[in-house]
């Protein structure tokens, strides 16, 4: 008796966990199916409210290390490069020294705006002391600039012209990058 009472109990257990394991698989299929619907699992073409090459660069204004308001209309007339970081993202540690040297090269036409994602002034001010970057630093502690920007990964680089228009956009880091963006500089100060 107390046997089959174990089998019982065994296979009641079995059932359950089966109806468990239905369930998750459930949950599972529905989750992935509001992913690509909802597109948070898709990187296509911009949505609106997402950055979009030839159009006017999304408008913002954030804060720097010191606290002070920076607004990219400050820069009208300026080629401006935007670079979304985070101190803990190895790329972004690559790409930097590469950008703060066109920084200084192009020092007469263009300003780099290094905007660090989601992380607290503490933090990327101990980094940025810590690394000797002379960028301008900007707090986007919030991710609304970048979320405005569609930044999918980081580094995320935004090439703008003197009007305000965006022209290029680099995702990553790859080696003829700095080529690719002094190339694209170049073009803009043609113009």
């Amino acid at each position: 008796m107390v046997y089959c009472g174990s089998i019982f109990r065994a296979g009641s257990r079995a059932r359950e966990s089966g109806r468990v394991m239905t369930r998750k698989i459930w949950l599972g299929s529905v989750l992935l199916a509001w992913l690509v619907f909802s597109g948070c699992a898709r990187r296509e073409p911009p949505v609106a409210g997402e950055a979009e090459i030839g159009r006017p660069a999304p408008a913002f204004t954030l804060p720097d290390l010191e606290g002070k308001q920076v607004s990219l209309a400050e820069f009208r007339g300026k080629i401006v490069l935007v670079d979304f970081w985070a101190t803990w993202c190895v790329p972004c540690r690559m790409t930097m020294p590469m950008l703060e040297g066109l920084g200084r090269e192009y020092a007469d036409s263009m300003v780099l705006l290094a905007v660090n994602l989601q992380e607290t002034p503490d933090v990327v001010g101990d980094y940025v002391r810590s690394q000797s970057i002379r960028s301008r630093i900007l707090l986007d502690e919030d991710g609304s600039i970048g979320m405005a920007y569609g930044t999918e990964s980081i580094p995320m680089h935004f090439l703008i012209d003197r009007e305000g228009v965006l022209r290029q956009v680099h995702s990553g880091y790859y080696s003829g990058m700095e080529a690719d963006l002094r190339r694209e500089i170049e073009t803009l100060r043609r113009q």
